[in-house]
């Protein structure tokens, strides 16, 4: 070993004679595999290499610097490449990402936590997990949002995970998920949840950043009222018949004729997404919400899910009928909008029986 701590080879000289580092990496199984890599948390990760700590802040990470970027020449001359530089590590004085110019952005993991710091300031928020993976060139950090606790399903919470890579391998990005990033894997399902913001590190990022301030500073407060929303839905019960009205009234709102063989079974798909979807039971107002949003978004499939129905809401709220979706939910939630599908619900599946039986 050459006592170095970046655990190098020992510096070898480049082409000006200063020491150039050259990373060795470990054959690590373990979630955190370049011996630079770190994690630090308030409670120890399952990869067991978590750095323990009360409180987290931006100072957690390294401070990321833009160095400017030389070459050498034929001759063996080193000359500055104008405009050109490479994002390195304050600490170690190694690179962190890759060469570019000046019109693309350094966004470094404590500009992302001393933004979010003042997005969700006022609100109940901490860091529970923060780290860099990939030889430093990709950063995490989740902010467990306390003000959520009360609407969480049981057993969890809600998670803000901020992520993005300085070497232009991975845009930053705000993620509404349930999970605690800690590792690649974790970043990786965190960056599967609501996408509150993304956008590559070109020109103009500082200004779509701040253009997002607005909804970010929201989402505590949307999130709440959704998630209260669906709590008060499973509190409230549907038997089959008053969930079959439901679907009724909504696909005859949206143009279906029952009569029709297409849209009859339709009508009794969606009861089965009632009774038999992801984690549904068939006895509650939130079980004719999750059954809806099932047959309109994954589909249904027979295995059962312990996912909570904002996790499967917002799995599909991208995809196809994302405003159907909506406006159904809504429906099920404002006041008076249960009665009124039954009534109009009951209605068109008796002018469908109707109309049958007039065909026999």
């Amino acid at each position: 070993m050459s006592g170095c701590r970046c655990d190098c080879n020992g510096p070898q000289p480049g082409g000006d004679g200063t020491p150039v580092h050259l990373v060795k990496f470990k054959n690590m199984s373990s979630g955190l595999i370049s011996v630079r890599d770190f994690q630090v948390g308030i409670k120890q990760a399952w990869h067991g290499q978590t750095r323990i700590a009360e409180t987290l802040t931006a100072e957690d990470f390294p401070a990321i610097e833009r160095a400017p970027l030389q070459y050498v020449t034929a001759d063996g001359a080193v000359k500055l490449w104008p405009g050109m530089g490479v994002p390195i590590s304050a600490d170690d004085g190694l690179p962190v990402g890759t060469a570019s110019g000046e019109s693309y952005s350094i966004f470094s993991p404590r500009d992302a936590v001393g933004y979010l710091a003042e997005v969700l300031s006022g609100t109940g928020h901490s860091i529970e997990s923060l780290g860099m993976i990939f030889d430093r060139s990709r950063w995490f950090v989740t902010f467990d949002l306390a003000e959520l606790a009360g609407v969480a399903p049981a057993g969890e919470g809600f998670k803000l995970t901020a992520s993005g890579g300085l070497d232009k391998s991975q845009s930053p990005a705000f993620n509404l998920c349930h999970t605690v990033a800690v590792c690649a894997n974790t970043v990786r399902i965190a960056r599967a949840g609501r996408a509150l913001f993304s956008s590559k590190l070109t020109k103009g990022f500082g200004a779509r950043l701040e253009a997002s301030r607005a909804a970010l500073g929201e989402v505590v407060g949307m999130a709440r009222i959704f998630n209260e929303s669906l709590r008060a839905l499973e509190a409230k019960p549907a038997t089959v018949d008053e969930a079959r009205a439901a679907y009724a009234a909504d696909l005859s709102a949206n143009g279906a004729d029952l009569k029709s063989s297409r849209a009859s079974n339709l009508v009794d798909e969606l009861v089965v997404g009632f009774r038999h979807g992801r984690g549904n039971g068939g006895a509650s107002r939130l079980d004719v919400l999750n059954g809806y949003t099932e047959v309109f978004g994954s589909g249904l499939v027979g295995a059962a899910s312990k996912r909570d129905a904002f996790s499967r809401w917002q799995s599909s709220e991208f995809g196809g009928f994302a405003d159907r979706k909506e406006n159904f939910a809504a429906a099920l939630t404002e006041k008076g909008g249960w009665q009124r599908m039954q009534k109009e619900g009951n209605a068109a599946l008796a002018e469908a029986r109707s109309g049958a039986l007039a065909v026999n």
